[in-house]
């Protein structure tokens, strides 16, 4: 821009990815993030189409931030206009201050027919066990 280049620089946002879903705990905490509002996680598909369309709307729109005739208070301000952070820059938490937390409501909703199913069987063999049967 300082030069009178037209640039693009754009954010991505967390993408499920082979290469990062191949770590068996990415893979997990990425199933469980969807729970903290507003992160998401994006199909690779999605993340190509979207991070396309900014690059050429930088690239042939005369108002992007990517132009330099369009001025910007601040040369970070390239990166707040093109954006699709998957709500990473509005959630409350951090990425890794919720990992753990995601992997384990990854694996509660897992277990969530198991349980039921322990659960019944208990009720079952305690009223066994009273008398109630």
């Amino acid at each position: 821009r300082s030069n009178g280049c037209i640039v693009s620089s754009n954010i991505a946002p967390s993408t499920s990815t082979v290469s990062v879903t191949q770590n068996r705990t990415f893979a997990w905490a990425y199933e469980g993030m969807p729970y903290f509002k507003p992160y998401e996680i994006f199909a690779p598909e999605t993340s190509n189409a979207v991070m396309s369309a900014i690059l050429f709307y930088d690239l042939n729109d005369a108002g992007s931030a990517g132009n330099p005739e369009t001025k910007l208070n601040n040369p970070n301000e390239l990166f707040k206009y093109g954006g699709f952070h998957g709500g990473t820059w509005r959630c409350a938490y951090e990425v890794d201050s919720i990992g753990e937390a995601s992997v384990f409501i990854y694996f509660g909703r897992l277990a969530m027919p198991y349980v039921g199913i322990v659960a019944v069987v208990g009720v079952a063999v305690g009223a066994k066990l009273t008398g109630m049967f």
